[in-house]
């Protein structure tokens, strides 16, 4: 099971504090995330975050660590499908 380095969640941490689209929340306590998964990954707050610019700057943020594109290669084989139709 692959696990995100520190280094990374904290760039995810900045990345979903810099989309947040409310100033009070009561689900994350206005952090930005909820929490992490198991494998480091973090739980956006849907309540108070841009979920699709997050998303956005979280893939433009991964294509320019070849470490993390290994690991997340399906984010973008979705974008790929999405564009042959």
């Amino acid at each position: 099971m692959y696990k995100l380095p520190e280094e990374h969640l904290q760039k995810a941490i900045e990345i979903a504090q810099k989309n947040r689209i409310k100033k009070n929340c009561k689900v994350c306590y206005d952090r930005g995330y909820i929490g992490t998964t198991e494998e480091n990954l973090l739980v956006i707050c849907h309540k108070c975050v841009d979920l699709d610019k997050s998303m956005k700057d979280w893939k433009d943020y991964v294509k320019t660590v070849p470490e993390l594109m290994e690991h997340f290669q399906s984010l973008f084989e979705e974008d790929n499908k999405e564009n042959q139709e």
